[in-house]
């Protein structure tokens, strides 16, 4: 390449040295691309695992925005209109109700409640009759006493009751289709029930279903249903009927735990959110939970946002990774061009001209991994629905989304120039001198303030890109926070473990002697190796810990602590024989009941509580209603951490118990007082003390317990738990709901494995980010070998010509990189136990449990994997001929 001319008078005119503007700067692009072609092959490994990185983040982002778009496109469908109203336990008053209508243009109510479906006592017998006992099994036990069936014969099934307008928006699809809108085509005996529960009670079209008080027909299968949107965590099938069929079974009694959601078409251009306000203004003593179309699932739009910013963390992991890859390609780059810097700077090329031409080179490089990355995330949408059909209640839309798409090409452009800005600088602000000596001695100047300022510059933009678009800035900020700190400590180990090899005098054993020597030689790989293989073990170990603690608490350490069953809308008249059915079955210690209703958070210390400042994490509580309950004395394990239980005889002012949590998130403390409103009804009472509750171990407890005259003569059901023996628990379930068919019971096992199913798909999700994290690490180790590659074939062929055997040399740098392994593997594991203990505790409020499994499973494939990187290495080396080397550091 001609760097510059020769005038007329035969002196050197350096060319892209002179002069200014743009001329001078294509010279040098110029120059820097033909330079490039040939070094382009050493950063290969550092394209893919840049690309890997960017990946994770452009398809997490992508897969987010799918989501997003799915639930904005089918918002009406979602929802059931444009507006929804919904009360817990009783219909929307009729003022409000009437104000609503007249403002929309159809109005639809819809109740949806937990109920028990089960055989009629006459088919359940026709049932076992018609099955034959089979002849090794032993005779079945005569069934107790009251009880026409077994738990086979019933279900707990999540009822849908419509109107005759129902549905507003979209169609209702079944199997055979229905003639007609579906309360119509139901009338007042039908049912369309999912093929889940025909399947589990061995049904089918045609056949009699038991609901409540009455006997239903199954007119079909229902296969689709529009308003997926509106609810929530479902226990069992769906059923849907009608509300005359409601009333005919006698599901909906006063108190019961039901929800009514009245949804309703407004004209065209009306803005709902002005109609909620409008509604609430003109009936402030009602409580309901407004929906609008920017909120059509709020539960799963929640959901998706924190996991997607936990997945884009541990993806921005795995890209802090790729950068280390990038900068330790740059720096073997670097000094293998050092020659070149040199002669561009002899033909008087600047500080800037050098790092301009060299910062070409690096985006060129980050350029083409940026965008593989970016091409391959773009496909996750149309990957993930194609396997996430019908997995979730909203749509994946699949498109090309170039917000987030853009937005991970610059947090990935960020990291690169961020990771080589210093490497830049160093090669800039070095003396052609220095230069000329890099081929044995690493170029070791200070980085230069161009280098600093790019670097600081590029750093500050990965930093605002990813708190930005964070569904959690906080979160955000105190991950990159803990990368930043992570990548930190594995540089000073790496730094200790060379200044520990120069101090480590090893006598015999050449092999040994090589392996400490060749830690601390000029230009070690050790950083790099360490930072890599450091940071993807501490988030592997960490990830594999946090799964662990859930497993465990799923599979093991919830059902020990559970109860059996749960019993809900026990009516104030059915206790005293519930009662008496439940002690005589498992015994006093293993019931609890208490009495529950719905109420709203209005005010705290005279205030509005939408006025105040309420955390995150807890305003649930204050967005809607939520269960209360009273009781004279406190319940079973209950944990005070701030104030005094009322006496057993309290009968003064309305007091109340509120979980610590709340009351923290509150700003609330002992003292305070607090405005409840209950059924029309506003109830101011004080805060008499603080609850630590122990949610995870499924025991009766409420987020408010009021003291007992507080809410005298208010319609409340019971709720109660049952422990003890399985069978005898499973047969007061049979008793109880043949007795009280209003009854419904909820196995807790079918709940931990519904939550358990959850969690497997969540941590599918964070498997496959982790291995990214841990890919990205392999490609930094290789990437580090490649770029010392030439030094170690250098180092090999010196030693093989003062007598080495292959066995010395090849166990030396073997023991090279175990000790590295080792070292920074416990710490990587060390830190990754210590991240997983700050999750389970911070995050998901749970007690951690160290397990020695998942570290070491870890451990061992961080070295395995560094050894086998090593061994590669230690091939390679090994593999050319000495002539060949010593030809090429000759010059021949």
């Amino acid at each position: 390449m001609t760097v510059g001319s020769i005038d007329r008078a035969g002196r050197g005119r350096p060319a892209v040295a002179s002069g200014g503007g743009t001329p001078r700067r294509m010279a040098l692009i110029r120059f820097a691309l033909r330079d490039l072609r040939r070094g382009i092959g050493s950063f290969s490994i550092v394209l893919a695992s840049l690309a890997l990185g960017v990946t994770a983040m452009a398809g997490i982002g992508a897969l987010d925005a799918a989501v997003v778009a799915g639930q904005t496109r089918d918002a009406r469908a979602l929802l059931g209109g444009d507006l929804e109203l919904a009360t817990t336990g009783r219909p929307l008053p009729d003022a409000a109700l009437q104000d609503l209508v007249a403002r929309a243009d159809a109005v639809s109510a819809v109740v949806d409640l937990r109920a028990m479906a089960r055989l009629s006592p006459e088919d359940a017998a026709a049932r076992a009759a018609a099955t034959p006992p089979a002849t090794d099994a032993p005779s079945a036990p005569e069934p107790p006493a009251g009880m026409a069936g077994t738990a086979n014969d019933r279900a707990l099934v999540q009822v849908l009751a419509v109107d005759a307008a129902y549905p507003l928006v979209g169609r209702m699809q079944a199997d055979p289709p229905l003639a007609g809108p579906p309360a119509q085509a139901l009338g007042d005996d039908g049912l369309l029930v999912e093929a889940a529960l025909l399947a589990r009670l061995r049904l089918q079209p045609g056949d009699r279903l038991m609901l409540g008080d009455a006997a239903f027909r199954i007119v079909g299968t229902l296969t689709a249903q529009p308003d997926q949107g509106g609810f929530g965590f479902a226990l069992g099938p769906r059923v849907v009927m009608s509300k005359a069929g409601l009333a005919r079974a006698g599901l909906d009694a006063p108190g019961t735990i039901s929800r009514h959601m009245t949804r309703a078409v407004l004209p065209a251009g009306t803005d709902a959110g002005r109609v909620v306000a409008a509604l609430e203004a003109a009936h402030p003593e009602e409580s309901w939970r407004a929906r609008t179309l920017d909120r059509a699932n709020p539960g799963l739009a929640g959901f998706v946002d924190r996991l997607a910013t936990h997945l884009e963390l541990v993806a921005l992991a795995a890209l802090a990774i790729g950068g280390i890859g990038v900068a330790g390609a740059a720096r073997a780059h670097l000094e293998a061009r050092a020659r070149t810097i040199a002669v561009l700077k002899a033909l008087a090329l600047g500080p800037r001209a050098v790092f301009f031409t060299y910062v070409v080179q690096m985006l060129v490089v980050a350029l083409v991994g940026v965008a593989i990355g970016v091409a391959c995330g773009a496909t996750v949408p149309w990957i993930a629905a194609s396997f996430a059909d019908g997995l979730l209640p909203t749509p994946i839309l699949p498109a090309l989304y170039t917000l987030p798409l853009a937005r991970a090409a610059l947090i990935g452009l960020g990291v690169a120039i961020a990771f080589t800005a210093p490497a830049l600088g160093r090669a800039a602000g070095v003396r052609p001198g220095d230069l000329l000596r890099a081929a044995v001695v690493p170029l070791g100047a200070r980085t230069g303030r161009m280098g600093l300022v790019a670097g600081g510059l590029a750093g500050l933009v990965v930093v605002a890109l990813v708190i930005a678009g964070a569904a959690d800035p906080a979160l955000a900020a105190i991950a990159m926070a803990s990368i930043a700190l992570a990548l930190g400590v594995f540089r000073l180990a790496s730094a200790g473990i060379a200044a520990l090899a120069r101090r480590v005098r090893v006598p015999g054993r050449p092999a040994l002697r090589l392996g400490v020597a060749g830690l601390r030689r000029p230009g070690a790989p050790t950083a790099e190796i360490a930072a890599a293989l450091g940071a993807g073990l501490m988030v592997l170990t960490a990830l594999a810990l946090v799964q662990d603690n859930l497993t465990r608490l799923i599979g093991e350490s919830l059902p020990e602590r559970a109860p059996q069953y749960f019993f809900l809308d026990i009516q104030p008249d059915q206790v005293a024989d519930f009662d008496a059915m439940a002690v005589a079955a498992v015994g006093p210690a293993n019931v609890a009941r208490m009495p529950t209703l719905r109420g709203r958070i209005r005010g705290l210390n005279g205030q509005p509580v939408i006025e105040a400042d309420v955390a995150e994490d807890e305003r649930w509580a204050v967005r809607g209603e939520i269960g209360m309950s009273w009781s004279a004395t406190a319940p079973e394990g209950t944990v005070l951490t701030a104030g005094q239980w009322w006496p057993a005889d309290y009968s003064g002012p309305p007091l109340v118990s509120i979980d610590g949590d709340l009351a923290t998130g509150m700003g609330a403390g002992v003292g305070d007082s607090i405005d409840i409103l209950v059924l029309g009804r506003t109830i101011t009472a004080e805060i008499a003390n603080l609850r630590r509750i122990d949610w995870l171990d499924l025991s009766l407890n409420f987020v408010m317990v009021l003291s007992p005259g507080a809410l005298a003569g208010a319609p409340a059901t019971h709720i109660a738990t049952i422990a003890g023996d399985p069978a005898a628990a499973e047969a007061l379930m049979v008793r109880t709901t043949d007795r009280f068919p209003n009854v419904s019971a909820v196995t807790v096992g079918d709940a931990v494995k519904q939550a358990g199913l959850i969690i497997q798909g969540v941590a599918g999700a964070v498997r496959i980010t982790a291995f990214a994290v841990l890919a990205a690490g392999a490609l930094v180790l290789a990437a580090a070998v490649l770029a010392a590659q030439s030094k170690r074939r250098f180092d090999a062929v010196m030693m093989k010509v003062v007598g080495a055997s292959r066995a010395t040399i090849a166990t030396g740098l073997a023991i090279e990189f175990l000790i590295v392994a080792l070292v920074v593997g416990l710490i990587g594991a060390a830190g990754g136990t210590l991240a997983a203990a700050a999750i389970t505790h911070w995050l998901l409020k749970i007690d951690f449990v160290f397990s020695a499994g998942p570290v070491l499973l870890s451990l061992t494939a961080g070295i395995g994997l560094a050894l086998a990187v090593g061994l590669a290495a230690v091939a390679g080396a090994l593999a050319v001929p000495p002539a060949r080397i010593l030809r090429e550091r000759a010059g021949l």
